[in-house]
């Protein structure tokens, strides 16, 4: 006997016949001879009408009170699951959040699971019944009692940080798609379904805003080794499992992520590699990084930055004993870019004394600030940022290679990295590498074994702004300064791009800075921005309203070289232009023009063979 998790979103239980139908696969669960709790969302569209109806009082309700009424929604669900389900003669019980123990902050509407105590539940489902359970919510305190809500993807969140406390064999998430696809099927016809993938993939495409599972949902699962499985609440096809490795021991305490950030991770074995002032046009990219590709350098970090008149920068990082073999593969290039006209001002730069530090967490989504406190970190300790690079759960930064383990030291500290092992000898913190580290006769065996396909899927988001800075002075402490600004005005900010291309202006050493945040949140930062730049001492700042980011995401792109190569040639071929790139190790991200957007999604995926024989159909 099993003990499953079932949760069933909005849409599955949004008229009485949906909820019916929900209750007989219950039954069928229960039937087999499994424990189940069942976690479901408000009916349809109800929590979009209590919201209206909120505004429609007050122009801005409390928090409080916005809690109290949202969770009235999940209420409604549970009571008649219940029902429908002892109507069909199986014994049932509908839980709210604080009933059934579920233990948050103290932030209301946007509330992080701190613990579970799952007695009660566990005494109903020994006595035979389905504990329903409301999604979305939980109470502060066991004192207080206070209502609370989890936010966006609360009930995702619910349901995954109760198959952790239970300890539960399987998690199901039901909803209106089939599973986890490999594009938005709205966008991409032929996106197909696929079998499994990994929670470090998951992440970053629920981070990218693939809409099936929360980041949150996500992390849980990863930390505690919930088996995930996505399914169609309208079919019994087998959906798409979301597997996570062997957890580490760790208390059920803090259950969810009470921190942003939960690693600090460095790669000493770096080298950089910047090409200044390169042609901006279609095409530059791929060329490139084909090149490099064709003689089996594996690249990690990549960015380009803005583009000054005509030209642009792009700068990548190798492993040191293939700096030598990129410079010249780069310097050799230079000619063939200018398609026909001279790139005389173009010049190729090597740095070998360089470290890559980063911070991860998927608890740095929706919480400004995060990028901000580790630059701060970083400025604290007297330590320059050479590049920058970010992703939705990555944030991480070049700096000279004998500055690394202060940094990383100031930067475990400040996140409450616990340290417990050695990864290296020169630290006594407990920290990840950024890539695996395997010998000459493993990795030839790898070469050999069946690999991971490079990208698991594609993402595009049409909602974002660029904002640059130009001329900030180039010293510790600017880019903390920056972005601490935005974080105060609860601006979060998305993809960082630091320029390598350095001015003088006033006799004082100068780069640009570039980033993107949500649309509906340009405004204010630009304002912010233009309000502090006189004591910032930087230049212009500008906006520009009109772009996309598309993003490809897949682990098995870390051990195959020519991944982005492979990205940059699809849109080169569609003469899209690419105006910013950033990566991390499982995920490039490039930033074009918003009336390409779906032009480029649609050529990466057929790119990449990512397409399937059958249109997939979404229930509505």
């Amino acid at each position: 006997m099993a003990l499953i998790v079932q949760k069933y979103g909005g849409t599955s239980v949004g008229s009485v016949e949906r909820i019916q139908a929900v209750a007989q696969r219950v039954l069928q669960t229960a039937q087999a001879g499994n424990s189940v709790v069942v976690v479901v969302s408000a009916m349809g569209k109800t929590t979009d009408g209590l919201v209206k109806l909120a505004y429609e009082i007050s122009a801005s309700p409390s928090r409080r009170e916005m809690d109290m009424l949202l969770s009235t929604g999940e209420q409604v669900s549970i009571a008649l699951l219940s029902m429908a389900l002892q109507e069909l003669g199986q014994p049932a019980i509908s839980l709210t959040g604080a009933q059934v123990g579920i233990v948050t902050e103290a932030a209301h509407t946007r509330a992080r699971i701190l613990n579970i105590a799952t007695d009660r539940l566990e005494q109903h489902l020994q006595n035979g019944q389905v504990v329903i359970v409301a999604g979305f919510q939980g109470v502060s305190s066991a004192n207080s009692l206070e209502i609370t809500t989890l936010g966006r993807g609360g009930s995702d969140t619910s349901a995954v940080a109760l198959a952790a406390a239970l300890r539960a064999d399987l998690c199901e998430i039901y909803t209106d798609v089939p599973g986890i696809l490999t594009a938005d099927p709205r966008l991409v016809p032929d996106a197909q379904l696929m079998s499994e993938i990994t929670s470090d993939e998951m992440l970053e495409l629920a981070s990218l805003g693939a809409k099936v599972l929360h980041p949150r949902a996500v992390e849980i699962a990863r930390n505690y080794g919930v088996l995930l499985v996505v399914r169609s609440s309208w079919t019994d096809d087998p959906g798409t499992k979301v597997l996570s490795p062997v957890p580490q021991p760790r208390p059920l305490e803090g259950l969810e992520i009470a921190h942003p950030v939960d690693g600090v991770e460095f790669d000493t074995d770096q080298a950089k590699i910047a090409l200044l002032r390169v042609p901006d046009r279609p095409g530059i990219a791929a060329r490139l990084f084909g090149e490099i590709a064709s003689q089996d350098l594996d690249v990690d970090l990549i960015i380009q930055s803005i583009h000054e008149g005509n030209t642009n920068d792009i700068a990548f990082t190798v492993t040191k004993n293939s700096a030598t073999h990129a410079e010249a593969v780069a310097s050799a290039l230079i000619p063939a870019l200018g398609g026909g006209q001279p790139v005389s001002d173009a010049e190729v730069l090597v740095e070998q004394q360089i470290a890559k530090v980063a911070i991860a967490g998927a608890g740095m989504i929706g919480r400004p600030g995060v990028a901000a406190q580790m630059f701060s970190t970083l400025a604290d300790a007297g330590i320059n940022i050479q590049m920058i690079s970010t992703s939705e759960v990555k944030v991480s930064c070049v700096i000279d290679a004998v500055e690394c383990d202060r940094a990383i030291a100031a930067l475990c500290g400040v996140f409450e990295v616990r340290q417990s092992g050695v990864r290296r000898q020169e630290t006594s913190f407990e920290l990840s590498r950024l890539k695996p580290q395997v010998n000459e006769a493993q990795n030839s065996k790898l070469k050999t074994q069946n690999m991971p396909p490079p990208v698991r899927g594609v993402a595009l988001d049409q909602n974002q702004a660029r904002l640059a800075i130009r001329h900030i002075p180039d010293r510790p402490g600017m880019a903390a300064r920056i972005f601490r600004l935005l974080a105060d005005q609860k601006v979060s900010v998305d993809m960082i791009i630091q320029s390598q291309r350095c001015r003088i202006v006033d006799g004082v050493t100068t780069r640009d800075i570039a980033f993107t945040v949500a649309a509906i949140d340009a405004e204010t930062a630009r304002t912010a921005l233009i309000n502090a730049a006189t004591d910032l001492g930087c230049g212009e700042i500008t906006v520009d309203a009109e772009i996309a980011k598309v993003s490809i995401v897949g682990s098995g792109m870390v051990n195959q070289p020519g991944v982005a190569a492979r990205m940059f040639a699809a849109l080169a071929q569609n003469q899209i232009n690419i105006q910013m790139i950033a990566t991390s190790e499982i995920k490039i991200s490039s930033v074009v023009a918003k009336d390409q957007g779906v032009q480029a999604l649609q050529a990466i995926h057929a790119a990449f063979g990512l397409s399937g024989a059958e249109k997939i159909q979404v229930s509505t």
